[in-house]
């Protein structure tokens, strides 16, 4: 369940290689942060993550390779199927289906029958249809395109609630943002007709489970080694500054020793007693200086490390989430490749 304090939105962009996903999470997130271009062959190959903050809220977009075309192996899709849960974790508020306009076809399908099996038919409710290439409609309207369309898109624009939007991903930067502007409002109005809630299953409530626990176990492993590294600190400097001292102080006795030799014992004592104090006092606050120092690029190097505790711990888990996929996909694969 979406809470009222959290802004985040979190978008995960599936369909075919070629169908613009790319293309669409740069849109939404207003600069070129994923690699797209016309290619022979797919451009995305990983699952990638990136976020943007736009009007108040959070826009994290998760942008997949084509996760079920069926040149890939089963290990690959299974792979990217599980970095995909990790990156979009506690789960989607919006699972958008990419096609091109004019282009359809039975992958699309496959695509849609496989997310069924795989996160079950609620995973519908969270799901809208974006079409890319706008501009080719020309004249016609989106509305009047589906209704001249072939039966079966019909159908998944029906299964996915009838809710669907068009892109121009080469538009003006100002048609950009009303087309992001129309899809975040789309998103919203699917948010609360589910109650507010994003797109859970046991996979993604098991994986943020584990994922919560071994964020808290991290945390605890670096706040634990950054308090011994800096009584680690104290200490060495606490001792190095002791022995920086007495060798300072030796070197100052040896130069006056040299200095006043013809001196009386009791003035040497009392010239050895002021340098003494004075190199105390310096090394006493070089000392400090340096460890504090020292302390603070530790808890710099702790505020980077608990910076990246997130990805630190979907790293921990990702072979996990990995067997899960592993164990539910191979008993249906057959049944699309």
């Amino acid at each position: 369940m979406a809470h009222p304090q959290d802004n985040t939105l979190r978008i995960v962009l599936v369909g075919k290689s070629g169908s613009g996903k790319s293309a669409t999470a740069n849109t939404i997130l207003g600069s070129r942060v994923f690699e797209s271009r016309v290619a022979p062959n797919a451009v995305t190959t990983k699952c990638q993550k990136a976020s943007k903050e736009w009007k108040g809220r959070k826009l994290v977009v998760v942008d997949t390779p084509g996760l079920f075309d069926t040149k890939e192996t089963l290990d690959t899709t299974c792979r990217e199927i599980s970095q995909c849960v990790l990156y979009s974790c506690p789960g989607p508020h919006a699972i958008i289906l990419v096609l091109q306009v004019g282009l359809y076809r039975e992958e699309e399908q496959n695509t849609m029958a496989l997310i069924k099996a795989v996160f079950g038919k609620p995973a519908l409710k969270h799901m809208i249809v974006l079409f890319t290439h706008k501009d080719d409609l020309e004249e016609k309207s989106l509305s009047d395109f589906l209704a001249d369309s072939d039966v079966k898109l019909r159908n998944i624009i029906s299964e996915c609630g009838n809710r669907y939007c068009a892109f121009n991903n080469r538009a003006s930067e100002a048609e950009k943002e009303a087309q992001v502007q129309e899809l975040v409002e789309l998103i919203e109005e699917m948010v609360q007709s589910n109650g507010g809630s994003y797109f859970t299953d046991a996979i993604y409530e098991d994986t943020e489970k584990r994922l919560k626990q071994l964020k808290e176990d991290l945390k605890k492993i670096y706040t634990d080694q950054l308090n011994n590294e800096i009584k680690l600190v104290e200490k060495e400097y606490a001792h190095k500054s002791q022995e920086e001292q007495e060798e300072k102080i030796k070197l100052l006795k040896m130069k006056y020793a040299e200095q006043i030799k013809n001196i009386g014992e009791e003035a040497e004592k009392g010239l050895f007693r002021d340098g003494s104090n004075g190199v105390e006092k310096e090394y006493a606050h070089k000392s400090q200086e340096e460890r504090e120092e020292k302390v603070k690029s530790l808890k710099r190097k702790y505020a980077e490390q608990t910076k990246n505790i997130r990805e630190e711990a979907e790293k921990g888990i990702f072979e996990h989430v990995l067997n899960v996929i592993m164990w539910v996909l191979p008993k249906i694969w057959y049944m699309f490749w």
